[in-house]
């Protein structure tokens, strides 16, 4: 049983699989701009694959919402120990001059995940692979890429290669143009692909931006660490119920949108004025009004909202969301001391800041979880002493 399986050893696993996204870069034969990293991709990934579904959904069709956590953890782990930044057409080129099936980039991936966790978490995370919702996820990959090759354009155009690669990227996406919606995301014309263009900028912002890192970690990239670690905290906290671990993947995944018109705004000052936190959260919902409900059908809208930290409905989500994201946070802070930081603020700010709440009982992390934590801390104290 999985029930037995999400240890400590798991959850380093992943993330490993979180410091290796946040390095590795994208679009490297044009730019060595970390903002493009594969971390941000993934949460861009998901973000347009839950709108597309979406969509999908609405048509009449049924969404098993619980299998995209498991997609998107697996082509994470996929993305940095089997394809790395090689172009999906050179390694179908490549496969044609081996007659190498295809399939076996799975294999060697349920292979890989199980070398670092155990066979049963490998299968888990497989049960994806092949259903109609690998397929709508895959696709907002493509549409995930064409956003990005619309950012990088100007650079593009000036050495001759937007066109060729914009008809790579459109011939693509035409495997999945049976699924009718992707026609008007991939549209860069259209309002959708409009928003997840607004969106994407989101990876400009870098979350420790006065302090000293070497790892630039942004708002994009925090939301899948987020979506990721509350997907594992749900599993634990609400006794293996996977729509409950599901509903708090996606909280995760949109759950600093506001800040694409807001900015980021630091915690510290939010709790440290009186009201200004709650003040804060009026004034996300509002910009979401105007800049995101309003602008899409209003079944995406509502579906928009039903995972919205801000709605009032998903109160009850408020604590334990908040745990998942500063356990992102921490992981965040061990990311900069692998990479050679030694500044204390990181052990003494976020790390033991999140530690206090734990132990004055305002916020809480179930067992193996905890047990994350508490192993960032000990990395950290090793580091700074």
């Amino acid at each position: 049983m999985l029930k037995n399986e999400l240890k400590l050893e798991n959850l380093q696993a992943i993330n490993e699989v979180f410091k290796r996204l946040n390095i590795l870069r994208r679009w490297t034969s044009l730019t060595t701009d970390g903002k493009y990293n594969e971390l941000a991709k993934q949460a861009l990934n998901c973000i347009t694959a839950y709108m597309l579904a979406s969509f999908v959904e609405a048509q009449g069709n049924i969404i098993n919402w619980e299998r995209f956590p498991k997609i998107a953890l697996y082509r994470a782990f996929q993305k940095v120990y089997v394809y790395f930044d090689t172009p999906e057409h050179i390694i179908e080129e490549i496969c044609v001059i081996g007659n190498i099936n295809k399939d076996s980039f799975n294999v060697a991936t349920k292979e890989i995940i199980q070398e670092l966790t155990s066979e049963e978490f490998s299968d888990f995370l497989s049960e994806g692979i092949g259903t109609n919702e690998m397929e709508i996820y895959r696709a907002a990959t493509k549409i995930a890429t064409l956003v990005e090759l619309e950012e990088n354009s100007p650079l593009m155009k000036d050495i001759g290669e937007y066109r060729n690669k914009f008809a790579e990227i459109q011939h693509s996406l035409e495997k999945f143009f049976h699924i009718t919606e992707v026609l008007e995301f991939s549209d860069p014309s259209s309002e959708l692909f409009k928003i997840l263009l607004k969106i994407s900028k989101l990876r400009n912002q870098n979350r420790w931006a006065v302090q000293p890192y070497l790892i630039n970690c942004s708002v994009l990239g925090h939301l899948f660490d987020t979506a990721v670690l509350a997907y594992f905290i749900g599993l634990e906290h609400f006794n293996w119920s996977e729509k409950t671990a599901s509903k708090m993947f996606f909280m995760g995944i949109f759950h600093d949108l506001a800040e694409v018109w807001t900015s980021d705004v630091p915690s510290p000052i939010k709790d440290r004025i009186p009201g200004f936190r709650a003040a804060t959260e009026k004034y996300e919902m509002q910009v979401l009004n105007k800049n995101l409900y309003r602008k899409v059908p209003e079944f995406l809208a509502n579906k928009l909202r039903s995972v919205m930290f801000e709605e009032e409905s998903n109160a009850s989500f408020h604590s334990i969301m908040k745990s998942a994201d500063y356990l992102s946070a921490d992981s965040e802070c061990w990311r900069q001391y692998v990479s050679g930081i030694r500044d204390s603020y990181y052990l003494k700010e976020p790390l033991l800041g999140f530690d206090k709440k734990l132990e004055e009982g305002i916020y809480s992390l179930p067992p193996v979880c905890k047990s994350l934590h508490a192993y960032y801390i000990e990395y950290a104290k090793n580091v700074v002493a």
